[in-house]
């Protein structure tokens, strides 16, 4: 069981998540502008698909609230729809469900690239590049009530062992104890081999990306 106690990441962590954030947000700039430039036709096409590029709500990192962004891939009735009284969508539930997202958001969804906004986020410190993924404020207060913080004692992440671990059963695992067992590799391992874990943590979140697999 994870304690109730802040863990300070080394500084070799940030200054990992300030280099590979940095560096992504250059190169993935193009990608950037033809998302953004598809989803404006789209939406002039056909109106029911909005225009809007960016969705945001609030988040929890490290036990401070912050705004979590991703790229629009929904149709703006259904996140009107199922838009709940504390300010949040449970998104998961309305992707399986292809109706409910754009044709872009279709293809955007399957290569993960709705979250790379999350890496503004990484540049300015509310997440880190890999962590437990943040929760809104109602499921993350649910889960502190039970005694769980997980998703308290460290800053959130981009990815994770959770993630990861889809690659091999074509599934996400329920994500406690494989959040338990990264923090508390952070507690145990040398600043060294942290970072050498989180690069071996990206680089399967990449193969798993490369598969297409997001929906």
């Amino acid at each position: 069981m994870i304690e109730d106690k802040i863990i300070p990441l080394p500084w070799l962590k940030r200054a990992f998540d300030l280099l590979i954030s940095g560096c992504f947000l250059i190169m993935t700039a193009p990608l950037f502008l033809i998302i953004f430039l598809a989803i404006k036709i789209e939406g002039l096409i056909d109106p029911d698909s909005g225009s809007r590029f960016f969705y945001r709500e609030i988040r929890i990192s490290q036990s401070q609230p912050f705004y979590f962004y991703k790229i629009r891939i929904f149709k703006p009735a259904v996140l009107i729809r199922t838009l709940s009284q504390e300010g949040f969508v449970h998104t998961k539930p309305l992707e399986q469900n292809l109706a409910n997202l754009t044709r872009v958001g279709r293809v955007v969804k399957k290569f993960y690239l709705d979250e790379l906004p999350q890496l503004f986020c990484i540049l300015k410190g509310e997440m880190s590049l890999v962590g437990p993924r943040p929760w809104n404020p109602v499921d993350y207060q649910a889960e502190i009530q039970r005694g769980v913080y997980r998703k308290k004692v460290i800053k959130a992440g981009l990815t994770g062992l959770v993630q990861i671990a889809k690659s091999k059963n074509g599934n996400h695992q329920p994500g406690l104890d494989l959040d338990e067992q990264y923090i508390d590799l952070v507690k145990t391992l040398s600043p060294f081999k942290l970072l050498l874990l989180d690069v071996w943590i990206l680089c399967q979140s990449f193969k798993l990306i490369l598969k297409g697999e997001g929906l």
